[in-house]
């Protein structure tokens, strides 16, 4: 399986993971040692059959993860199987959210995948990624996927490094 987007931008900031069982699952994980930064992709995603079909848009950026966290739990990446993986929103969970259920309605081609403390969720279309604010009520383009993750992981390395 390809890498995803998701890990390429984690290799690049973080290095090489390290490889384990997490929760009972496979995981790489960058930032072990560093709880503020710690950051686990769950692996074994599978892209046969339905699911391949229904998450088709997720395919280039989760790769082989099944979802996971990135910054200390800031960041929850939705789980696409169904599997409980505690503290991270299944993908029908996060979608079935009154929050993402009203940020569907104003613009319904948005595939959303993750979340930020419950506020903010993200999701992605034909290539670019978006942001819906629950407290604002706005949804927002970020631009291309690969840069806008980099530029939201860069922006809380910044916050954790001034407190």
């Amino acid at each position: 399986m390809k890498t995803g987007i998701l890990e390429t931008i984690l290799r690049r900031r973080y290095g090489r993971p390290v490889v384990g069982i997490r929760r009972g699952l496979h995981a790489r994980c960058w930032n072990q040692d560093q709880f503020d930064y710690s950051t686990v992709l769950y692996i074994g995603m599978k892209w046969k059959g339905a699911e391949a079909a229904r998450f088709a848009t997720l395919k280039d950026l989760y790769g082989d993860a099944l979802g996971g966290f990135l910054i200390k739990n800031t960041l929850r990446i939705a789980v696409l199987v169904p599997r409980e993986i505690y503290g991270v929103w299944n993908i029908d969970e996060l979608r079935a959210l009154p929050q993402v259920q009203h940020a569907i309605t104003l613009d319904p081609a948005v595939d959303y995948f993750m979340d930020e403390h419950n506020v903010l969720f993200y999701g992605v279309k034909r290539g670019d990624l978006y942001v819906f604010d629950s407290e604002t009520d706005e949804l927002d383009c970020l631009g291309p996927v690969e840069p806008a993750l980099e530029a939201i992981l860069a922006n809380w390395e910044t916050i954790l490094e001034e407190e």
